[in-house]
């Protein structure tokens, strides 16, 4: 039954976008479309910038909307997908940060330039085409109905490290996946100043965090589990000299006293600036943590079991084993000894983050801005 109403889903788009198609595409025009979240993210912000600080005849239109969970909500959202459709008919680049539908079903003009800028730096954990069939992953049914992460012209990463597992999440020959960077470097590295701007409101609000070695706890999204946090805190409150900041994924519902928690109106890029330690699972923020030189613990728990729902890209126990722990006191104790391993950092990010520099919005602008420039003749 379920496949029927998807392969029904499938014809009507293609219908009605057939109809869309007669609108004719503008060479000068960017479509950017998220299901993330309900507001443009940084990188698309950030991008956005820079293209129309490059050439000022370009268009740049986002639309960015959160499936929602109720039924009548979900009847509005496919009004929404619409827009979309007339939006990417009439556009030269589109640009997504994750799965968004009409992208991946539709039969698009031969002109389109279609550009996956994945919502995370990079891939510790398995996600996409790599867990169809597992636990937290869809069916590989659905995904072929569906057609998961079809038709992107190119992906977008930050090393060639992480092209193998691009190449396989998406189901894309690794010589489409270009190692540009990601926008958000640009911002963690203080690009404009607008990250320290941010950091200096958030130390006004907290002068407290200035006074304490700040650990910084970011664990990954578990569909119907709860974090530990209580262990965690058990663990660093006989310590008066270190302050935990406990950050966690939107939809997690653990309970969290409130003074282990920020205002959310300071992202975790803001949280790892101040952060003299930052503990993670298989989260990407990993990855931006090491961008700041942060030293990262990997505190896995649960590994065992994440393996088995979900699987990983990345092997921690061998490339950070001296960061890498299944108990939060051992953590706690290498914190308090203060015998970092610097050089296994250095190691870990030199491979996954080739692109540590203020250029990396400016080397995907240039890359876009090179599809207008050439604009090959468009047709449906």
């Amino acid at each position: 039954m379920q496949k029927c109403i998807l392969y029904i889903l499938k014809i009507v788009m293609n219908f009605i976008y057939f109809c869309i198609k007669l609108f004719p595409m503008q060479k000068n025009k960017v479509i950017m479309l998220s299901r993330q979240a309900n507001c443009s993210s940084l990188d698309f912000e950030l991008l956005k910038k820079e293209l129309e600080k490059q050439n000022s005849n370009i268009k740049v239109k986002t639309l960015c909307k959160k499936i929602p969970k109720k039924l009548l909500a979900r009847i509005g959202y496919c009004f929404f997908l619409i827009k979309c459709m007339y939006h990417i008919a009439t556009s030269k680049i589109c640009i997504v940060d994750g799965y968004f539908i009409p992208i991946c079903v539709l039969h698009h003009k031969k002109g389109l330039v279609i550009v996956q800028i994945w919502h995370a730096m990079g891939a510790i954990k398995k996600f996409g085409m790599q867990i169809t069939d597992k636990k937290e992953g869809s069916r590989s049914s659905t995904a072929k109905i569906m057609q998961m992460h079809k038709n992107y012209t190119n992906v977008i990463c930050t090393s060639n490290a992480t092209k193998k597992f691009y190449a396989q999440a998406f189901n894309i020959a690794e010589n489409k996946i270009l190692t540009l960077g990601m926008p958000r470097i640009d911002y963690l590295l203080g690009k404009d100043n607008q990250i320290n701007q941010k950091v200096d409101e958030l130390k006004k609000q907290y002068p407290e965090i200035t006074q304490k070695k700040i650990i910084l706890y970011v664990p990954t999204f578990r569909k119907g589990k709860i974090i530990p946090i209580e262990k965690m805190v058990k663990a660093f409150e006989k310590n008066s000299s270190y302050q935990l900041i406990v950050r966690l994924h939107p939809l997690d519902n653990t309970k969290v006293e409130a003074s282990y928690l920020i205002d959310d109106k300071y992202t975790t890029m803001e949280l790892l600036k101040v952060a003299d330690y930052v503990i993670t699972d298989y989260s990407a923020v990993a990855f931006e943590a090491a961008v700041l030189n942060k030293k990262i613990f990997f505190y896995l728990y649960d590994i065992e079991e994440y393996k088995q729902n979900r699987g990983l890209n990345i092997n921690l126990k061998e490339e950070m084993p001296d960061a890498t722990y299944h108990t939060i006191e051992e953590i706690a104790q290498k914190i308090e000894n203060n015998t970092y391993n610097l050089k296994e950092l250095e190691t870990f990010q030199k491979k996954y983050i080739e692109t540590i520099d203020t250029q990396n919005t400016k080397r995907i602008a240039d890359y876009l801005l090179q599809h207008i420039e050439n604009n090959p003749t468009c047709s449906n």
